[in-house]
């Protein structure tokens, strides 16, 4: 994905974040950002530069999902990804291991109790982590963070991922994020960004799925996104389907994927669920993988070309209890997966209408177009 920037490549406000917590070791901080500022980043190099000066300190990484468990370690380089140990906040609260130096990235998805138990382990404290992308009910807000941890805060504001037209995107569905408000660094591409209506279920797996394969490279897959695990079988039966194959295992007992990836591996289809520690990102260093992610697991990652299907009206992006007691949820979470975009966003339904999250979405930034249907022989068809 070539989230890892080098040293002499960061930005000057990241520099000068890296540089002032550096200077304050000893104390709580707090690396706040946009979606796109490079926060993670920030935090890896800041682990890369205690494990030099701190050579007999133990260190420990901190997520919230084994999917940025795995692009972190993926990341670190040498003596240094020897010293650091990576895990999920649940495996070290459940391991009750004390570290002389915590990074815990993805903060505001962490409890408020959960935050305090952390802090209880860690001799330092280093967090990171945007409200604007808290999507489990039980998080932490702003004012529980600062409680829990009485850090220091540091603001990113330069955006280096996201294009100008996806931070519109982005901000027509979370309506209060200040996201347009960040300094646009990045360079804008030509980017596509379409809200694609489908006749039908069917057809419209069947067009994501080929135009997902058609525009994944060898790093640099595709991934299609989806709001729930039940989501997720129900597109892959589509495929199936429309590949003249057997309907793909279910998820087993305890979130098991294996038999799903092993399933299109053996079929020879260039497929695989990424997250929960099943699948993985190397595969598609060498091939040109198309890859299946919950919104919740996409976090801390991006793509140049995401697809988000199954946004027809009525369709689940959480369970209406967490609505009730979180009535934006539904909004953080496509905030979540739209912004794993760097450059296209494909989002889709079936049927006549959108989902309500989408109605404000600019007309003058995204395009609502019906593709052709699919023959046998449009294998080749390039539509955009």
């Amino acid at each position: 994905m070539g989230w890892y920037v080098p040293f002499d490549k960061l930005g000057q406000k990241q520099l000068e974040v890296l540089n002032g917590i550096t200077g304050q070791l000893d104390r709580p901080h707090w690396v706040q950002g946009f979606a796109g500022t490079g926060k993670t980043l920030v935090v890896t190099h800041l682990m890369e530069r205690v494990a030099k000066l701190k050579p007999s300190s133990s260190i420990c990484f901190v997520t919230f999902t084994h999917a940025l468990k795995d692009l972190v370690s993926g990341g670190l380089q040498g003596a240094v990804a020897r010293r650091v140990e990576i895990k999920t906040h649940t495996q070290y609260l459940r391991e009750r291991q004390h570290y002389d130096y915590v990074f815990l990235d993805e903060v505001q998805d962490i409890s408020p109790s959960d935050l305090v138990k952390i802090k209880g382990l860690a001799g330092n404290l280093y967090v990171a982590g945007d409200g604007d992308q808290r999507i489990y009910d039980k998080g932490a807000s702003e004012q529980e963070i600062t409680a829990a941890v009485s850090p220091r805060t540091w603001k990113l504001l330069e955006i280096f991922r996201l294009t100008k037209l996806l931070q519109q995107v982005a901000q027509a569905i979370l309506p209060r994020t200040k996201l347009i408000e960040g300094l646009h660094s990045s360079k804008d591409a030509e980017v596509t960004i379409r809200l694609m209506q489908h006749a039908d279920s069917s057809n419209e797996a069947q067009w994501v799925w080929k135009e997902a394969k058609r525009r994944a490279r060898p790093a640099d897959p595709s991934v299609i996104l989806f709001p729930t695990h039940k989501a997720i079988a129900a597109f892959a039966g589509e495929v199936a389907d429309s590949l003249g194959m057997d309907k793909p295992p279910a998820r087993g007992a305890k979130g098991d994927y294996g038999p799903f990836n092993k399933f299109w591996e053996e079929e020879g289809v260039s497929l695989m669920y990424f997250g929960n520690s099943h699948g993985a990102l190397t595969k598609g260093e060498t091939e040109p993988m198309v890859y299946f992610m919950t919104f919740h697991s996409s976090k801390g990652l991006d793509f140049r070309n995401v697809f988000i299907p199954g946004m027809q009206d009525g369709a689940t992006i959480v369970n209406k209890e967490a609505l009730e007691d979180d009535p934006e949820l539904d909004r953080r979470l496509l905030f979540v997966a739209v912004t794993r975009s760097r450059e296209n966003l494909f989002i889709s339904y079936g049927g006549k209408k959108s989902h309500p999250v989408l109605k404000d979405l600019p007309a003058s930034v995204i395009s609502k177009v019906a593709p052709p249907k699919f023959t046998d022989d449009d294998d080749e068809e390039e539509f955009f």
